[in-house]
């Protein structure tokens, strides 16, 4: 539920970050039948103490808990597991099961993985038959204020549908804008989050008559909007009746757990496009003990038809060493180009196949950025820092500060924030996140998350790889004056 802050022939090896081997898929064209999960991890999965159900002494220190966390993912017997909290942890937990895997999808699958060059990091292709692909995205919403606490707590219902309104429904539009034109192409497509928000399909009248802390029927509308869409809630399609089966996902307990807790469900598999559910299940403390997280998975397996993918070129990695290959895989185009950023083309070469690979060598190139059929790829030197600056050494109170980076990560959610100098990383005050990009520019401001405006004083900004609170790069001090 809570994230720390609020606001991813056959085509061969298709995958961004890939590890392990897939397993043998079905012939293209023919109906697959695969298993879609969603599981939000706690903190990236190493930060729950399963001896004491607390959090960690040391951040990141229970790296046992990852080990519970496969075995969930085994129990579950999941294709696709779309991740929620992973905190640099999404290739971690895939090398573990062997799995293919997306840092800036936040996505793992057996099944090789693509990031489509036009996608924005917003979903990935799943190679689950040869030559043919299912689209998944995955999100997670804003957790604070959660609207049944406002409900528990006396909040009426045009209360709680402003909040949901004004926190969730925004964060929910923009992320599927890109998914409901795939289901019309034909691609098979799936949504997994932690929505941190209940269902319109369950707070109906009559689980108001039903459940004492359903006090009255809401429309919630992230859900709502989600269905508008052309989302279909897996869950729901196979358990229609939200009283005999309420599906509870918030919560098993954990750390942060309320005191006074109310439970629903919160974290759901969505599909749209060509497909049919056969099943789905919650997946919890029943099926591994301890339990490693304070989230149930939900598991549902849908019988689909994958689709051959668009005319694409797709980088494996964004970001390269230079001396490293550029590695493309390719589907239906005459050729794949190397150009650099003033758009000269530095290499071309045809495709005589479908579907392939081709390689560019990086040894004779320099430090920039390139662009690969138009997806664009940074060479950097293979010691060189990631760097992160303010463009001015002081600014006036309200002030918005202008941030440089490079050499990023480039996982799904990337931030950089302002603390003031020498403060630890969980002081963060003011942030924005880089959207996955390697490098480019920032502003922090108003319009941006956390504290604002800063009082006058010495500060510093970090840059912290996919929501977590480890920095990778610092910029040299600078001042807020009056």
């Amino acid at each position: 539920m809570r994230a720390r802050r609020i606001l991813a022939g056959a085509l061969a090896a298709l995958a961004l970050g890939t590890v392990g081997v897939a397993q043998p898929a079905q012939a293209g064209g023919h109906p697959s039948r695969i298993k879609v999960m969603t599981l939000n991890v706690f903190y990236g999965g190493d930060e729950l103490d399963l001896a004491t159900g607390d959090f960690c002494a040391e951040p990141d220190a229970c790296t046992e808990t990852l080990t519970e966390v496969k075995r969930v993912i085994q129990a579950a017997g999941a294709d696709i597991v779309g991740i929620q909290e992973p905190e640099r942890n999404t290739s971690r937990i895939a090398r573990l099961l062997g799995w293919y895997s997306s840092d800036r999808a936040h996505v793992m699958s057996r099944f090789p993985i693509i990031d489509p060059p036009d996608s924005d990091g917003l979903y990935v292709f799943v190679e689950v038959a040869p030559g043919r692909v299912v689209a998944v995205a995955n999100m997670h919403l804003p957790s604070d204020p959660y609207g049944p606490y406002l409900v528990r707590d006396g909040g009426t219902r045009s209360d709680v549908l402003k909040l949901e309104r004004d926190t969730r429904l925004a964060a929910a539009k923009s992320a599927v804008k890109p998914l409901p034109k795939l289901a019309r192409q034909g691609i098979p497509v799936f949504l997994t989050g932690d929505f941190n928000s209940p269902s319109h399909l369950d707070w109906t009248q009559a689980v108001d008559d039903a459940r004492d802390d359903v006090p009255f029927a809401v429309d919630w509308p992230a859900s709502h909007a989600l269905a508008d869409a052309g989302l279909k809630d897996t869950f729901r399609e196979a358990h229609p009746n939200p009283v005999k089966d309420p599906g509870f996902t918030w919560t098993p307990g954990g750390p942060e757990s309320d005191p006074h807790e109310v439970y629903d469900r919160i974290d759901w598999v969505l599909r749209a496009g060509p497909g049919h559910t056969v099943a789905s299940r919650v997946v919890g403390e029943r099926d591994v003990d301890p339990y490693p997280t304070d989230h149930r998975g939900v598991v549902s397996t849908v019988d689909v038809t994958p689709a051959v993918p668009p005319v694409l070129a797709a980088p494996r990695e964004r970001n390269v060493d230079l001396g490293d290959p550029i590695v493309v895989d390719y589907h239906g185009t005459d050729a794949v180009t190397l150009r650099d950023d003033a758009g000269r083309l530095i290499a071309r070469q045809a495709t005589p196949r479908q579907d392939g690979t081709v390689r560019f060598a990086t040894r004779d190139l320099k430090r920039g950025r390139y662009t690969v059929n138009g997806a664009p790829v940074w060479l950097y030197p293979r010691d060189e820092p990631v760097r992160v600056a303010t463009t001015k050494t002081s600014y006036r109170t309200g002030e918005k500060i202008a941030v440089d980076f490079s050499n990023a990560p480039g996982m799904g959610l990337d931030w950089i924030s302002v603390f003031r100098a020498g403060d630890g990383n969980d002081a963060y005050l003011a942030y924005a996140y880089t959207g996955s990009l390697i490098e480019g520019r920032l502003s922090i401001g108003p319009d941006g998350i956390g504290d604002w405006p800063l009082p006058p004083g010495r500060y510093v900004v970090r840059l912290l790889p996919d929501d977590g609170l480890r920095s990778v790069a610092e910029s040299k001090p600078f001042t807020v004056r009056k």
